[in-house]
């Protein structure tokens, strides 16, 4: 079974779709393109996908997003004897809560943007009065969908930011506490970390587009594009990734007893001198940098993770493709904001994902009706490609976009620009 409904999700059940070992996939609640996979389900609270897995006899369960991992899922799902790859509830909050991640980074070494934590709005907002340097960054402690971030230039514009997380509330509880740290300059990359409890592998690496607006401006969103490998983390960066990265963070993990068999993202800043630092970190894959990494990965995906299940991940040899992935997320005009849904998608018949395909379409907020699919959500698609380079890979992408049409669709066109060193 594979819970979720996005871009990530299609692209696990895309991949889980290949093995032999597959008899059945269940899809809770799926979207559109998933629907063509296996069977989905309309099922989201944590009791009905229990009892669903036990009625069902699933053999494995695969978490997509963040929210049931933060809400117990596995915990649930271990107290019934049924096997689930992620993180325990208390394992996933180095993702739900910003403050247990800072504090944890600051206890094990982790290198990170200096930071303070505050509960209260009138000592946050004393505290960026004192402050003499900015930009500062201010962060919703809990889970915002990638967009409870804010990058303020002057204590105006913080204020405003602390306001709308802590007074407005505009993230819900998410917002009730905050971070506020240092802003670290350089280029962002995402690092994804396998680990059955006793020995790790690094995926390759990839690079998100988070702002909604060409060339990075505008409001975050859940990720407008993605690419790998990621230019920006080399040889060098990558080992010193794994040195004073990983290797604390798991040895930290140990230490503090986390129940965790999954999936670590490691959202990271490589400044000038190539120095990586954490943002921050993730308890499951990336969207979308799983439909530009997981087609790189030539190993049978379930073999992986029942391997992770087992604690055998260090008897896996890896098989990754040298050919690089570049994909684009194909939106509804409006988002972040508000949106329409309900629009008629054509042009999805020339795309059947095959395994070799060159061009993969990966579905996020889509539904199938009886004429074909619609769109269903802000994020709608994904539009990935191979290619011998990056620039390759890109030029394949936007032609392939040029034969899918819906009504209001926004892309951005410059996905890649840091790495191909065009817009």
């Amino acid at each position: 079974m594979i819970v979720g409904s996005g871009g990530r999700e299609h692209c696990l059940a895309w991949k889980v779709s290949q093995s032999k070992l597959v008899d059945k996939i269940y899809c809770a609640p799926g979207n559109g393109g998933m629907s063509e996979i296996g069977e989905c389900v309309p099922l989201e609270s944590l009791p009905d996908l229990v009892s669903f897995a036990q009625e069902e006899k699933i053999d494995l369960t695969l978490v997509g997003p963040e929210a049931p991992l933060s809400q117990g899922i596995v915990d649930l799902f271990e107290d019934r004897s049924l096997p689930i790859i992620g993180p325990d509830q208390r394992g996933a909050l180095l993702e739900s809560s910003k403050i247990f991640a800072k504090n944890f980074m600051e206890k094990y070494r982790i290198p990170t943007a200096s930071f303070e934590t505050f509960d209260d709005y009138n000592d946050a907002v004393d505290y960026l009065k004192k402050r003499d340097t900015y930009p500062l960054v201010i962060k919703a402690d809990g889970l915002a969908g990638g967009k409870g971030v804010y990058i303020t230039y002057d204590v105006d514009e913080a204020i405003d930011a602390l306001g709308e997380l802590m007074v407005d509330l505009k993230f819900g509880n998410a917002g009730e506490r905050v971070v506020i740290e240092d802003f670290l300059e350089g280029e962002e990359a995402t690092m994804m970390v396998l680990w059955d409890g006793k020995s790790c592998f690094l995926l390759p690496s990839s690079q998100d587009h988070k702002r909604v607006g060409e060339g990075d401006i505008g409001p975050n969103t859940g990720g407008m594009g993605a690419y790998s490998p990621a230019p920006v983390i080399d040889e060098i960066v990558r080992g010193k990734v794994e040195k004073n990265i990983v290797h604390p963070l798991l040895e930290g993990i140990k230490k503090e007893e986390l129940k965790y068999r999954g999936v670590i993202y490691l959202g990271i800043m490589v400044d000038k001198k190539k120095e990586p630092w954490v943002l921050e970190f993730n308890v499951r894959l990336g969207d979308p940098e799983t439909q530009v990494v997981l087609p790189r990965i030539n190993n049978d995906w379930l073999e992986v993770n029942l391997a992770i299940w087992e604690g055998k991940l260090s008897e896996v040899k890896f098989s990754v493709s040298d050919f690089p992935v570049l994909g684009v997320v194909l939106a509804s005009k409006g988002y972040p904001g508000n949106y329409e849904i309900g629009k008629k998608i054509s042009g999805l018949e020339k795309f059947p994902n095959r395994i070799d395909d060159e061009v993969l379409v990966f579905h996020a907020g889509t539904e199938k009706g009886d004429d074909g699919f619609y769109t269903a959500g802000g994020r709608v698609l994904n539009v990935c490609a191979r290619g011998k380079t990056l620039r390759e890979a890109k030029d394949k992408v936007y032609r392939a976009i040029t034969e899918i049409h819906f009504e209001n669709v926004y892309y951005r066109r410059d996905i890649g620009f840091r790495a191909i060193g065009e817009k």
